[in-house]
């Protein structure tokens, strides 16, 4: 009975990874283009998927990112050279996709969805639908800040915002709190490839703030880390990249 069983775990198992490598081919959303804003997003995958030669001629070629749109603000990639299959390479991306997200925390303080890893690319095609990749980049946000009488207060939420940061002069972004409401729009202006300034305004203009940026790579997760003052010569500090309990175990001292 129980060896019945195993078989039948593990013809189901080959059935679904079957199933997910052949979406990949038929898949009727189109090819990615090395100039897409996903990969725009993260200049380290796209190096690595259409620059580098290791992996640009891999036999299979995954990316996983945290679904819907607001939630991919981190991705994984799996490449081979013929020792796995399709659907092995993304059950990998996939995996890791979901361990990098599990490591950063909960997310219940910046998002009201459920963010869930999902493949969006395999072998060059879209395996999903197109217009529910985000168009912009976004990442999960908290604004630390005191107030007149020395406490400090904190907004979390996602910021939604253009993907050439360091590259373009300037860029705008905007803040949407825990209920998608928009509290908060800003700019940041380059001044290097990593850092430069920025200007913010919440709640139709009663709380703003500027000082300077700069963008953090690698672990535990690509960011932005903002300093300044407010209109009143108050600390503020924005950090963007980072779920709400590692933003504040990490910049909240101020």
């Amino acid at each position: 009975m129980i060896r019945t069983l195993l078989l039948l775990l593990i013809s189901v198992t080959a059935l679904s990874a079957g199933a997910a490598a052949q979406t990949a081919a038929q898949s009727p959303y189109g090819k990615a283009e090395r100039r897409d804003p996903i990969f725009l997003r993260f200049n380290q995958m796209a190096d690595r998927y259409w620059v580098n030669t290791d992996t640009m001629t891999a036999s299979h070629k995954v990316v996983a990112v945290p679904m819907p749109r607001q939630c991919a603000f981190l991705y994984a990639d799996s490449y081979s050279r013929g020792q796995m299959s399709e659907s092995e390479v993304q059950q990998v991306a996939l995996s890791n996709c979901n361990r990098r997200l599990a490591e950063l925390g909960p997310l219940g303080e910046n998002y009201s969805v459920n963010c869930q890893c999902k493949v969006i690319v395999s072998n060059d095609v879209y395996v999903v639908p197109r217009d529910t990749l985000p168009d912009d980049s976004y990442g999960p946000t908290s604004i630390f800040y005191r107030d007149e009488r020395g406490n400090v207060a904190r907004l979390n939420g996602v910021a939604r915002y253009g993907a050439l940061i360091g590259r373009d002069r300037s860029v705008t972004f905007s803040v949407e709190n825990v209920r998608a409401e928009q509290v908060c729009d800003g700019t940041f202006t380059n001044e290097g490839p990593n850092s430069g300034k920025f200007s913010l305004s919440c709640f139709g203009g009663k709380f703003s703030g500027n000082g300077s940026y700069e963008r953090k790579m690698g672990a535990p997760n690509d960011h932005i880390i903002a300093r300044g003052q407010t209109t009143r010569g108050l600390p503020i500090v924005l950090v963007i990249g980072l779920p709400a309990q590692l933003a504040v175990n990490t910049y909240g001292g101020i």
